[in-house]
């Protein structure tokens, strides 16, 4: 067994001026902390294995690629199935901080509209 206090990661996650702090990994599990500022965003990519966020603070813009969007408060989640391409911006004025889980090891495929248009 394995426990993490969330309030130290988020602490540490805004004092060492990290977008992405691990929490728990194994070969075939992950989950970790995303902080973000106001106004930063993830490019628009997609994974390999189904993945969830879970908005602890902030507030979120999930946009698809094909421009659908949804905004996440606190307490809301989204789930991602394989290959499904997504954006997150913190559009709120405080940080936006999410807990991610995806059945895969750290490391994982991380593909971008980009990438797959080239």
């Amino acid at each position: 067994m394995e426990f993490v206090k969330i309030t130290d990661t988020m602490r540490t996650a805004k004092d060492e001026n990290k977008r992405f702090v691990p929490l728990f990994g194994t070969d075939t599990f992950r989950s970790w902390i995303l902080y973000f500022r106001p106004g930063e965003h993830t490019d628009m990519h997609y994974h390999l294995s189904p993945e969830t966020f879970l908005v602890l603070e902030g507030k979120a813009s999930v946009k698809g690629l094909k421009g659908e969007e949804r905004i996440l408060e606190k307490n809301e989640i989204v789930f991602f199935g394989p290959k499904d391409y997504y954006q997150i911006t913190n559009v709120g004025a405080e940080p936006l901080v999410l807990v991610g889980n995806r059945s895969e090891p750290f490391g994982g495929a991380h593909v971008t509209a980009e990438e797959k248009n080239s």
